[in-house]
């Protein structure tokens, strides 16, 4: 048996292309939702056409708050001391390989449980590195535990495939053509443009919602003042993460936002919203690493908040890391048009599909 144990926006994203090729393909799976998104998950699923889950491990509310967090993590960690509750309801007496996802806390938590169950485990989207444990943070430390004790690395280029052999995982390593955020990228796009945002012509698109971010002043701070220059260029769509505006209230930020005209307010949007969004925008402005991949797969030009990043794509064509620097910031709202580029193309073999066959081909 194929299990997937995901549990966040972005993993159901990147993970929606295997689940759907299964199921076209009539190959059985266990879904396991372990509740760290739940109400934006399950929107998801409906979006990419995705079964309910087999098996729910949460009260069915996001973790928007540090608390929220604690008292989830430590709850299932706590349950999953019990190997025959791991075994019997999470993974429902069943055998095989469990899919995990990326380098949240979720990849953790599915990596636990597998364990315990006594299954293999399949990394996919192995292999990527910032070389810097604080940034981003807590992903990277993720990233060093999931990719040690996991039985099979997928990883998503030549790149993430020399990592994992320089780090002596050579022999459990295998090289897939490409992300699988490129398939739901082009999903999503493909599908016609959502009704109901009411967009100016053209417009900047801003989101924030790095740990390392939102919780200094000084970092979220720069960002409010990158908006309001940008706002005398162009007009901003800014979407919000929950996390997000909680910040903004905290530092006493919300007010300075407000105050900006030129700016229109979204909380989440739905994943085919958001790349329309995002191919129709002048810019992105943003620190997550998915926006920098679908950054680089539309070709749009993408200021990227950090300091320092685990993804290769865009570098040196698109994206520009800022470095929290001011001039570097203003040179790229300057001329950002000179970072257009031309959309990407699918690969012959799709990455979900390089999965699939990879474990199928071990007759789990």
């Amino acid at each position: 048996m194929i299990h997937i144990a995901i549990g966040t926006k972005a993993q159901f994203i990147k993970m929606a292309p295997i689940m759907r090729r299964l199921q076209e393909s009539g190959i059985a799976y266990n879904l396991i939702d372990l509740g760290q998104h739940s109400l934006i998950t399950r929107d998801l699923r409906q979006e990419f056409g995705l079964k309910d889950p087999d098996v729910v491990l949460s009260g069915g509310q996001n973790v928007a708050r540090l608390l929220q967090g604690i008292k989830w993590l430590s709850g299932l960690f706590l349950k999953g001391l019990d190997k025959s509750w791991v075994k019997d309801k999470v993974f429902r007496g069943l055998s095989g390989v469990c899919l995990i996802h990326g380098d949240t806390v979720s990849t953790l938590l599915a990596l636990y449980l597998a364990k315990r169950a006594g299954l293999l485990v399949a990394h996919v989207e192995a292999g990527l590195r910032s070389y810097n444990i604080w940034e981003p943070f807590p992903e990277e430390i993720v990233r060093l535990v999931a990719m040690r004790f996991s039985d099979i690395l997928f990883a998503p280029s030549a790149w993430a495939k020399d990592n994992l052999h320089k780090m002596g995982y050579g022999a459990k390593t295998i090289l897939i053509p490409g992300n699988t955020s490129l398939e739901s990228t082009f999903y999503s796009l493909n599908k016609p443009k959502p009704a109901g945002l009411d967009l100016p012509a053209q417009y900047a698109l801003v989101t924030v919602h790095r740990m390392e971010n939102i919780f200094s002043r000084d970092r979220l701070a720069m960002v409010v003042g990158l908006i309001e220059k940008i706002s005398q260029k162009l007009p901003i769509v800014f979407v919000q993460h929950q996390p997000t505006i909680i910040q903004l209230a905290k530092f006493g930020l919300k007010d300075r936002l407000d105050e900006v005209g030129n700016i229109r307010f979204f909380q989440i949007l739905s994943h085919c919203h958001f790349i329309h969004l995002l191919n129709d925008a002048q810019f992105a402005v943003t620190d997550g690493g998915s926006i920098q991949e679908e950054s680089f797969y539309l070709g749009k030009p993408c200021l990227l908040l950090r300091t320092h990043t685990e993804r290769t794509e865009g570098l040196g064509q698109n994206v520009v890391i800022c470095g929290f620097s001011q001039v570097v910031a203003e040179d790229f709202i300057n001329r950002y048009d000179s970072f257009n580029r031309q959309k990407a193309g699918l690969a012959q073999v799709l990455p979900s599909a390089a999965i699939i066959n990879d474990l199928l081909g071990r007759k789990l």
